[in-house]
């Protein structure tokens, strides 16, 4: 079963002019992507009244502030990207396309009033067709983002499902699964879970705690005996290297010098007796 195509909603903030400024320079194509087909951009579309001059256009954003001066934190502009699943934005035709992005354009007209200014900018020279739509958020003649988009997730989300419904669904477009969020029933029942498991693994880890221990202690212990062995290996090799000397010189020693080398042996303590 073929996934149905999802639409591409993303949303963003500038909180500065030169912020705009960059985003401006990509959207009217005064910085070239890499990526994009030069071929293919005289089929972009851009702003009828400042068309792809980024001069012009930040002074229509300076004149629509009306002598407001906006706040060091304000918000400058908002920005959407609009699009779709890359094999259906691809199916669709240029005149398809166009109209999912003047739909759009409404839709945020709308939402937006006529004291704020739309910057918008279709994309047909990259990979997937997309809209870029620069806002400057304007309300009782101030700079107010907020007052269009909450200020929070659960407003975004909720704007998502509008554009979906009134516009992205008409081009055969989903919404995609919100993100679900955790329930009190759910949380209830995985503490319990927590609950009854926790004591069981801080048992079984203690008591793996104990084993490694008493493994390490045993280890500890078959390290000495180790190293008993091997000097008592070392204590025999320097012995039978005596033995193998004496018994060469044994035919031009004397009877004395014999006995001597033979008590000399025995009085190491660590092996039997050479004396019968």
């Amino acid at each position: 079963m073929t996934a149905q195509a999802k639409m591409v909603f993303k949303f963003g903030k500038v909180k500065s002019r030169s912020g705009v400024r960059a985003l401006l320079a990509h959207n009217l194509r005064i910085d070239k992507p890499a990526n994009a087909d030069p071929e293919r951009e005289k089929l972009n579309l851009y702003p009828k009244r400042t068309g792809q001059h980024i001069n012009n256009t930040m002074m229509a954003m300076q004149r629509n502030l009306n002598g407001h001066k906006p706040r060091k934190n304000a918000v400058h502009a908002h920005e959407y990207v609009i699009s779709g699943s890359h094999e259906h934005m691809k199916a669709m035709t240029t005149a398809e396309c166009k109209a999912f992005f003047n739909d759009a354009i409404r839709f945020f007209r709308e939402m937006y009033g006529t004291e704020s200014m739309l910057i918008p900018s279709a994309h047909f020279d990259e990979k997937t067709p997309h809209l870029h739509l620069v806002i400057q958020p304007m309300k009782d003649g101030r700079l107010n983002g907020k007052h269009f988009t909450g200020g929070s997730k659960a407003a975004m989300a909720k704007l998502r499902t509008k554009f979906h419904r009134e516009v992205a669904e008409k081009y055969g477009l989903g919404r995609g699964e919100p993100k679900q969020r955790v329930k009190p029933q759910d949380l209830d029942e995985y503490y319990k879970l927590v609950n009854e498991t926790l004591p069981q693994l801080q048992g079984e880890a203690s008591g793996l705690q104990q084993q490694i221990a008493i493994g390490r202690s045993e280890l500890d212990q078959t390290k000495d005996q180790v190293n008993e062995l091997e000097s008592r290996y070392e204590l025999l090799r320097d012995d039978l290297r005596d033995i193998e000397d004496i018994r060469q010189r044994a035919a031009s020693m004397t009877r004395d010098e014999l006995e001597t080398a033979i008590q000399q042996l025995d009085e190491r303590d660590y092996r039997p007796s050479l004396r019968r």
